[in-house]
């Protein structure tokens, strides 16, 4: 690693010393956006990829209504909390992002270990926000997305740079975001096809105004327009199903 890139990592070293880091620091790090460890992956497809996205509600009218001090410091602390949370509890996850007073964390395999990392880290980092993060803030909740589909990986440099940045696109990203704005504090919306498939118990929301949010959306399948599935457990026969799984859609 450079010394700039060393740096920005907060990994100073003395002249003659180098630093090495622990296997678990590296594994994490490997799964960010900035890919300093050259391992290059270009135009990958994963058929059947887990994507949660959460976001703050009332996040907008927080920053309106306090100063910089309390809305940097009620931010840094989401985020790093976060990760502590990716960090203990979505081990297997392939790739995380920051998305301001939100996040993105995707499995490049749906199984069930997957699914129970991913429902893991939803329910642990909302009751932690809700007990500690947001204990002074009643007004802020966070609401989230849990979508299987297909995923796109890909990876681009500027040509003066060293570093490498790796990020994912694809339908399901798109509807893991536009699903979570759905959500109320608390919910955790889930896709149809995690609900068709069997791996996710779910009940339809009966809330009309958020039912029509959901008919006015963009660049939604029309499969997904029709109704919104609120989590309520995962399927404890989630073993057995996934060996006998046709994720053909």
């Amino acid at each position: 690693m450079t010394d700039d890139i060393m740096s920005e990592l907060g990994l100073g070293k003395s002249k003659g010393e180098t630093v090495e880091l622990d296997s678990l620091t590296l594994d994490a790090l490997k799964k960010g956006p900035i890919d300093i460890f050259n391992d290059v992956y270009l135009g990958e497809t994963r058929p059947n990829s887990l994507i949660l996205c959460i976001d703050v509600r009332g996040f907008s009218s927080f920053m309106r209504d306090n100063d910089e001090p309390i809305v940097f410091s009620l931010i840094k602390s989401f985020s790093s909390n976060f990760l502590s949370c990716i960090n203990q509890f979505a081990y297997n996850c392939s790739y995380y992002k920051l998305l301001g007073d939100g996040a993105l964390v995707i499995w490049d395999k749906l199984d069930g270990v997957a699914i129970k990392e991913a429902v893991t880290v939803f329910t642990t980092f909302i009751e932690f926000a809700d007990e500690e993060l947001f204990k002074d803030h009643k007004n802020l909740s966070i609401g989230g997305a849990l979508v299987l589909d297909k995923v796109y990986k890909y990876e681009i440099s500027a040509e003066a740079s060293q570093l490498m940045y790796r990020d994912y696109v694809g339908y399901g990203i798109n509807l893991a975001c536009r699903l979570q704005n759905l959500a109320s504090g608390g919910e955790l919306i889930v896709s149809k096809k995690l609900v068709d498939i069997g791996a996710i118990y779910a009940k339809k929301s009966t809330n009309e105004e958020t039912l029509e949010k959901l008919r006015e959306l963009k660049g939604v399948k029309n499969e997904d327009r029709k109704n919104i599935y609120l989590y309520e457990g995962i399927n404890p026969k989630i073993i057995s199903i996934f060996k006998v799984l046709s994720l053909d859609f």
